[in-house]
């Protein structure tokens, strides 16, 4: 095995073991050059496979630092928190914060036209502070969940809101999402143990059930460097575009056939 390899599994079976944290600061390049009898090009072979693998981070002037748990989704899928986790093989948990009825500058703030209820959860990802989330839910739903009207389920920590919908009979089957980014308030940087100023990334997300009825807003708020948005994209094309497309596609095609043409020629030439 090379030895920049040995050196990333080394470090990542010491942050399986817990001897270095989600957050902390690994090691300097200097350093792990004296601890293992390395080169500093083993050491930055080792650190680059650990970041392309999302284990570690690295911070402008600040060093490496072992990643959090991240949040990657993707558009089109319309999935839980507690989904998007547990599809990539992670545990999504839950702290309740706070409960209680929404105040109407509220529900304007969250587009919610009817009397509702605001629900404040803190969600984490392998026990690791992961986003804020803030959900307001239409009374008329709250009254079809027992754990939103004070029976038990709430404070389990596996409890997922996406799982009580459906079973209520209210299942999301559509929604609207926003994304955009702003810096952390200091309760937001407090709950999720990060050091401001620092960058979030904040959905906000209005879901809707098979009628079309709001089932609840909810904006949540993740830390800028945990939380990835791919989205596949096509290029439309002009109506009158088709002829050329076609001619792009034949050339290229052409150009194709004269570099293997080329190639050949040039073999035997040799």
């Amino acid at each position: 095995m090379p030895r920049y390899l040995s050196l990333s599994e080394d470090i990542q079976s010491r942050i399986d073991a817990g001897e270095y944290r989600s957050g902390d600061r690994l090691p300097s390049e200097s350093e792990l050059c004296r601890a293992h009898g390395v080169s500093r090009g083993t050491v930055v072979r080792a650190i680059e496979q650990l970041v392309a693998e999302g284990v570690a981070i690295r911070r402008q002037g600040s060093g490496t630092f072992v990643a959090r748990p991240s949040m990657h989704r993707r558009s089109g899928r319309l999935l839980s928190f507690s989904q998007t986790a547990h599809s990539e093989g992670r545990d999504a948990t839950q702290r309740i914060i706070q409960i209680a009825p929404a105040g109407d500058a509220l529900a304007r703030e969250f587009h919610c036209d009817l009397p509702a209820v605001s629900l404040v959860r803190l969600r984490l990802i392998d026990d690791v502070p992961c986003a804020y989330h803030h959900s307001l839910i239409p009374d008329r739903v709250v009254r079809t969940v027992p754990a939103l009207q004070g029976g038990e389920g709430l404070q389990d920590p596996h409890f997922s809101l996406y799982d009580a919908f459906e079973k209520a009979g209210c299942g999301v089957v559509s929604a609207d999402e926003r994304v955009t980014a702003r810096l952390a308030s200091e309760e937001e940087a407090r709950l999720l143990d990060i050091a401001t100023p620092a960058a979030v990334i904040v959905v906000f997300r209005r879901s809707f059930d098979a009628t079309g009825a709001l089932v609840e807003a909810v904006e949540a708020v993740h830390h800028s460097e945990f939380y990835t948005y791919d989205m596949n994209l096509v290029r439309s094309v002009p109506r009158d575009g088709g002829d050329l497309l076609r001619r792009v596609h034949s050339f290229e095609a052409a150009e194709r056939q004269t570099g293997s043409s080329s190639g050949q020629n040039g073999k035997k030439g040799n």
